[in-house]
């Protein structure tokens, strides 16, 4: 009896090291499959990366007035740019439609025009930092386009640097929300480099 304890108390110290290597192991082959299918499928994963996040951004947006930022609705916002008239819920809609849209159209110049461009490594991390600077451009135009050109005209308000009057919470908001954006780009749309040993 002394025999097989003093062989199954090593073995079973040993298990969840065992087990631990082998799910890092595997999520390292999880991440590095879906690396090699998002180089294979570029348009798909960039398209499914912006829709991704737009989805997350808008919802989190939502909950921006629960944690004292300001509340992003860019569904209802769009809608009102496009159907000023409409009912709340025809705007929401169509306003929710068009900005899933920019959403995806955005995933794409990221892929096409954006990325190749910035000197970082095509690393899981290298591929990250660019949509972070990409959501940082986003935010930027919308700090000082949409904001003041799009959306603050419907309120009577006509001054190119309203985002910038509204306070620093209603900048951390823009940029938090296209940070969050970013961030699910970059996680989706993280290909390889053309050399394979790259991961």
């Amino acid at each position: 009896m002394t025999e097989i304890s003093g062989t199954v108390g090593p073995i079973a110290r040993a298990l969840p090291r065992t087990r631990q290597a082998a799910l890092s192991k595997a999520g390292a082959n999880a991440d590095t499959a879906w690396r090699r299918w998002a180089t294979k499928h570029r348009v798909v994963a960039a398209m499914l990366g912006g829709l991704v996040g737009v989805h997350f951004a808008s919802v989190l947006g939502s909950w921006f007035g629960g944690f004292h930022l300001y509340r992003l609705d860019y569904s209802t916002g769009n809608g009102a740019v496009y159907l000023p008239k409409a009912a709340p819920a025809v705007q929401f809609v169509v306003g929710g439609l068009s900005h899933y849209a920019d959403g995806v159209f955005f995933g794409l110049i990221f892929a096409v025009a954006v990325s190749p461009l910035l000197p970082l490594p095509a690393t899981r991390a290298g591929n990250l930092v660019k949509a972070l600077i990409f959501g940082t451009i986003l935010a930027v135009l919308a700090l000082f386009v949409t904001a003041p050109y799009a959306f603050a005209p419907l309120r009577g308000i006509h001054d190119p640097l309203i985002a910038l009057h509204l306070g620093w919470k209603y900048v951390l908001s823009v940029l938090l929300f296209h940070w969050i954006y970013a961030t699910q780009l970059g996680l989706i749309y993280s290909p390889l480099d053309e050399d394979p040993s790259a991961a």
